[in-house]
């Protein structure tokens, strides 16, 4: 079939039908899901070990996993099973909690999730090819055969790979999709994060996610505390304000909503890196390539959050990368169906969360307080509870907007909001 295919397609000796970028969960479902067709995939990494270094919370719905056919995960890579809703912290520490009877979210060790998905994907037959620092990736129209420049770092050799179709799913830190011909997202869109591994510390509720919102404190985003057991926890604080990791010291050592839980606490890792925020990219396909993930800027503006997102965006661009193979066909014109599908799927959800972005990002902490008065005094927490979705988040908010207290409220913050 593929001597068919290459001869139809007008090239010899392809080292792969599909080659993507990029070997993290994306990239990696990307690959399972081509191969599943029978296609021959290869992923290029520029990392030695695939999930290290390791620059992510971890917290992902079970009804996203249940989504992309990972709701059976083995138990060593999960490090907290008991995630059942969220209590919100105002500047002042006025608080409310969203939580339901059942487990919501499951706190993961993402080395290891990669690892696992590398795992399946090997299984499925794909070839994953690291220390590979891919440098460029170019299409030839008259051949329908694309070429990805390479660094082999082990040889210190540049090298070439030649495909049919490439996906590019190698994050927010590289330029590849920009050089490929995709527009690049703004520096504006990218927040700085950074995330503590801390042990040892009081009054730790280990059914429950931390969210701590202050513009001042953390502009643009906001703090979380995710438990991994009752006396650790992930804790991480993302903001426009450079450098942001001055924020989050502040917040464990001074902040009076916590500080006294820290007192005995002591840091075992740390690590940081960039969230992309309202950086959504429309168009996603050329010919001969796909972009997903976060280089297609596919994240949550509320939570930065990308690997549900980006991971059922992925599944579409290898199910379809793996199509245009059988059917022969790598145009823009058969390619831009994987466009079509995810933005079915999920450009609703992305255009909600990004109006939520928009609106809290312009709340000072005096109308932050306001609107938790509000949400208290009102039971708006009901509310959330019945509608709300970690991952699916516009009809939670479509039934805020209607609500007649939150009406009141946005007439009463107005004089507060800042431009």
């Amino acid at each position: 079939m593929r001597k068919i295919l290459s001869s139809i397609f007008g090239v010899r000796s392809l080292e792969s039908d599909v080659a993507i970028v990029g070997a993290g969960p994306i990239g990696s479902l990307a690959a399972l899901h081509a191969a599943k067709k029978g296609i021959k995939v290869s992923i290029l990494e520029q990392r030695k070990e695939i999930g290290f270094p390791d620059h992510c919370a971890g917290l992902l719905s079970v009804n996203g996993l249940t989504l992309l056919g990972l709701d059976n995960l083995p138990r060593n890579i999960i490090q907290n099973t008991e995630i059942q809703g969220a209590k919100f912290y105002s500047p002042s520490g006025q608080v409310f909690s969203i939580k339901r009877n059942e487990t919501q979210a499951y706190v993961i060790n993402r080395a290891l999730f990669d690892q696992f998905l590398k795992q399946k994907a090997e299984k499925a037959g794909v070839n994953y090819l690291t220390n590979k620092k891919v440098l460029d990736a170019n299409f030839d129209r008259n051949n329908k055969k694309l070429t990805i420049e390479y660094l082999d770092l082990k040889l210190k050799k540049k090298k070439q790979h030649t495909s049919t179709v490439g996906i590019i799913a190698s994050g927010s830190k590289r330029k590849i999709a920009q050089d490929s011909g995709f527009k690049q997202i703004s520096n504006r869109k990218y927040l700085t994060g950074y995330q503590y591994d801390v042990e040892n510390i009081s009054d730790l509720d280990i059914n429950m996610v931390e969210i701590h919102l202050s513009n001042k404190l953390a502009p643009g985003f906001f703090v979380y505390i995710i438990p991994t057991s009752q006396t650790s926890a992930k804790i991480g604080l993302a903001s426009r304000l450079k450098p942001s990791i001055d924020q989050l010291n502040h917040f464990i050592q001074i902040h009076p909503t916590v500080k006294d839980r820290f007192v005995k606490s002591s840091i075992k890792k740390k690590y940081s890196g960039r969230i992309i925020i309202n950086g959504l990219l429309r168009k996603t396909s050329s010919n001969g390539l796909l972009i997903t993930g976060d280089a297609a800027g596919q994240t949550k503006a509320t939570t930065g959050g990308g690997v549900i997102t980006g991971g059922i965006a992925g599944t579409i661009a290898g199910k379809i990368a793996a199509d245009s193979i059988l059917a022969q066909d790598n145009s823009r014109r058969f390619l831009k169906k994987y466009d079509v599908l995810w933005k079915k799927q999920l450009l609703s959800q992305f255009k909600s969360m990004a109006f939520f972005r928009w609106c809290v990002n312009r709340l000072t902490d005096k109308a932050l307080e306001k609107v938790f008065e509000t949400i208290i005094e009102n039971n708006i927490a009901d509310l959330i509870v019945e509608k709300g979705d970690i991952d699916s988040q516009a009809d939670v908010l479509r039934a805020l907007l209607r609500h007649p207290a939150i009406i009141k409220l946005a007439i009463r913050v107005l004089p507060l909001l800042q431009f």
